[in-house]
């Protein structure tokens, strides 16, 4: 079966998939019980189902504006739910970019992923671009879910799945872009980690972190992928570091400036859900990355201090400082259980000179004996 006609059953097997849940909650509906979770998924599905116009070629060759169905690779409408969606071309596309949310999201949540997905397509260049959005994942609902490394250790694996089977979907000269935001970005680096997930770039915005001994890119990404990063002033998912060092900090990352350097850009980055704001230079510079623009990337070395010289400045530290507080009380709370490193369960941590402590003291030690030699 050839690709065109492989992605078109699984599009149209995901449509109909969406239409049967949505007779289904329905019929509930009409038999008035259907409960509140079901009657709001039941207007997600529905939203879902909207057509979408798409541009074709006709038989004399003419581009015209048709409605088509949304291209749904995988998508699951029962319990937080789960899809995703391909956005463009995807067998012909010159640049693929895979996009992948962090905590708070489900199915209901899912057309702003998409809207976002969108808006990385259009900045990137839609000719030549297909963006997918994917939430196959459980992603977080709350702090004391997002604390835990649950989710993304599960979901990581499943990226990497994904990036597997694209590359079988997608044109074999296209490269493939990871855009990870927030918590999504401990989700594609256990793809990388866990699942050897290769992207030719990975991009990481407003990061938790990684791992606790994960403080540079050579730490976790191998040749041909290169890290991007992206953190704006006043992120305090970034400053408070949860899951580890910032990427941002990274000395082998290219950290990408969210305002234009020239001080020309009228659209402010702050905080942590807005670098995907349209005429940004954040969302600018992903879309260079996406298309391959490298040269045109403007960068940052800017620090936290810089960045909080302003008057919510105080209660930002405050924030952080709190918010990194309660991540190390929720995991203290794991301490006694068994904890998985690398496949191997031992209780309570990691064995004596593994997991977050051992490779960082030896990670040290060869630092140090680089220094040493480059001294004499």
């Amino acid at each position: 079966m050839i690709v065109s006609e492989l992605l078109d059953e699984r599009f149209r097997a995901n449509h109909e998939l969406l239409v049967a849940a949505c007779d289904r909650l329905q019929a509930a509906l009409d038999a008035r019980t259907a409960t509140d979770a079901q009657v709001k998924r039941l207007a997600t599905i529905k939203e879902l189902l909207v057509p979408v116009t798409a541009t074709d070629v006709d038989a004399d060759g003419n581009v015209v504006q048709v409605q088509r169905p949304r291209q749904f690779l995988t998508v699951d409408p029962d319990g937080k739910g789960r899809a995703v969606e391909v956005l463009g071309d995807l067998e012909h596309a010159k640049n693929v970019a895979v996009l992948v949310p962090g905590m708070g999201n489900s199915l209901d949540t899912f057309r702003g992923q998409s809207d976002r997905g969108g808006l990385i397509r259009d900045e990137a260049g839609p000719q030549d671009t297909a963006v997918v959005v994917w939430l196959d994942y459980d992603s977080p609902q709350g702090l004391l879910q997002a604390a835990s490394k649950k989710a993304a250790i599960e979901g990581g694996p499943r990226l990497a799945e994904c990036l597997t089977e694209l590359d079988e979907l997608k044109d074999p000269n296209a490269d493939v872009t990871v855009v990870a935001h927030s918590y999504g970005t401990d989700v594609a680096g256990q793809a990388v980690i866990k699942g050897g997930a290769r992207p030719t770039r990975l991009v990481m915005t407003g990061s938790p972190g990684i791992e606790k001994h994960i403080d540079e890119a050579a730490d976790f990404v191998q040749p041909p992928t290169r890290l991007f990063t992206e953190r704006a002033p006043g992120d305090y998912v970034s400053y408070s570091e949860w899951h580890g060092p910032d990427p941002a900090n990274f000395p082998d990352a290219i950290r990408m400036a969210t305002a234009d350097p020239r001080g020309e850009d009228p659209v402010s980055v702050h905080w942590h859900n807005e670098y995907y704001r349209p005429n940004s230079e954040a969302l600018r510079n992903i879309g260079r990355v996406v298309r391959g623009d490298l040269e045109h990337i403007t960068t940052t070395s800017t620090g936290r201090g810089a960045e909080t010289e302003l008057a919510w400045a105080v209660p930002l530290n405050v924030a952080a400082h709190l918010a990194s507080t309660a991540y190390d009380e929720v995991t203290s709370l794991d301490r006694g259980a068994a904890v998985a490193y690398d496949g191997v369960v031992a209780p309570g941590g990691p064995p004596q000179g593994s997991g977050a402590a051992g490779p960082r003291r030896a990670k040290m030690v060869e630092r140090s004996g680089r220094a040493e030699g480059r001294r004499r």
